[in-house]
C-alpha cells in the first residue's frame, strides 16, 4: 500500500485513541500552566492553574476568592507578559474562576 508524504506526517501526529489525546491535552495545560506561574507573583501561582485556553479566552482557575482578588490585582501586567510568549499571542480576555 502507498501513501503519500502528507498523509503519513498527518497520521504520525494524529492521536490514535481518546486516552492519547487526553494525555496529550493534559501535557499542553501543564506546560500553560508553567508559563502562567512564570508570570504571576510566586504567592499567586502557589494556586492557580490554566483551564483553558481557546481561541482568544484564557481560563484560570485559582483556589479560591483571595487569590481570585489578587491575581485580578496583577492581570494588567500579566496580560502584557503573557502576550509577548507564542502560546498566549491571541489572548485578548482573561478570565478567573474560583474552586471554592
Amino acid at each position: 500500500m502507498r501513501y503519500r508524504v502528507d498523509q503519513l506526517l498527518v497520521e504520525r501526529h494524529r492521536p490514535r485513541n481518546a486516552l492519547e489525546r487526553l494525555l496529550r491535552h493534559n501535557a499542553l495545560r501543564q506546560s500553560l500552566t508553567e508559563q502562567v506561574k512564570a508570570v504571576v507573583s510566586p504567592n499567586v501561582a502557589a494556586h492557580c492553574q490554566v483551564a483553558d485556553l481557546h481561541g482568544g479566552r484564557l481560563t484560570i482557575r485559582v483556589a479560591g476568592a483571595v487569590w481570585a482578588t489578587r491575581l485580578r490585582f496583577e492581570l494588567p501586567k500579566v496580560q502584557a507578559t503573557l502576550r509577548s510568549l507564542g502560546d498566549f499571542a491571541t489572548v485578548e480576555e482573561i478570565r478567573i474562576l474560583t474552586s471554592r
